[in-house]
């Protein structure tokens, strides 16, 4: 994790650099690979944000999803969420002392996203994410033969709980094309609120790091 958090931090400070030494376009158009934009004050995003942090010390995989409107090319006012992907590795033997359990769930609410020379073919990007979230231990089925479709009539919740969710971030993006655009970046999950037994209310409070895709009319 330490290693991919500091490709990621190195990677920004050279886009960072290389955007604050750009040229303004003077037709006020946006660079893009592939070529322009003409001025948009109004558009809108969707953006696809996986992700890998650690619980404790756990791979932990995110799958993610935001939308948006953008204001005056620099200003994304939408909803994002998150939601972690690789159940198998997050089974808990001893979540009680006779049961184990795996650690389900997810977060999402308000995203704030600033953009820092946004027509300029790479830039930086500073989102924040503001909202709650759910986790509970699940345990699986107690027999070895049950149908697909009674999975969740038969699994058991051992515990669950609603948190608060704080999580801001930097990101390197690329246009690729008007429509398109390359990101990675890093941010700090916190959490305030998580009350699961035998669970540290801190255990998802860590680094993110996520490479993904936006389209739209930014």
């Amino acid at each position: 994790m330490k290693q991919l958090s500091l490709m990621v931090a190195l990677l920004l400070m050279v886009v960072m650099v290389k955007a604050q030494t750009e040229t303004p376009n003077s037709t006020d158009e946006m660079n893009t690979i592939f070529g322009k934009e003409k001025k948009t004050r109004i558009g809108w995003v969707i953006g696809i944000d996986p992700g890998y942090t650690q619980f404790s010390g756990r791979d932990v995989w995110m799958a993610g999803l935001s939308v948006g409107m953008i204001i005056n090319h620099n200003f994304t006012l939408g909803l994002t969420g998150r939601g972690w992907c690789n159940r198998n590795g997050m089974y808990y033997p001893n979540v009680t002392d006779t049961t184990g359990a795996y650690l389900e769930g997810g977060y999402g609410g308000l995203l704030l996203e600033y953009t820092l020379f946004p027509k300029s073919m790479v830039h930086v990007t500073f989102p924040v994410l503001i909202g709650g979230g759910d986790a509970s231990y699940i345990t699986d089925p107690d027999y070895p033969e049950w149908d697909e479709n009674d999975c969740d009539e038969h699994r058991r919740t051992i515990d669950k709980d609603q948190y608060f969710v704080v999580e801001p971030g930097v990101r390197a993006e690329i246009n690729i094309l008007k429509f398109m655009r390359l990101n990675a970046g890093i941010s700090y999950r916190y959490v305030a609120g998580l009350d699961l037994i035998n669970t540290s209310s801190t255990v998802m409070n860590n680094f993110t790091a996520t490479v993904g895709l936006k389209f739209g009319k930014f």
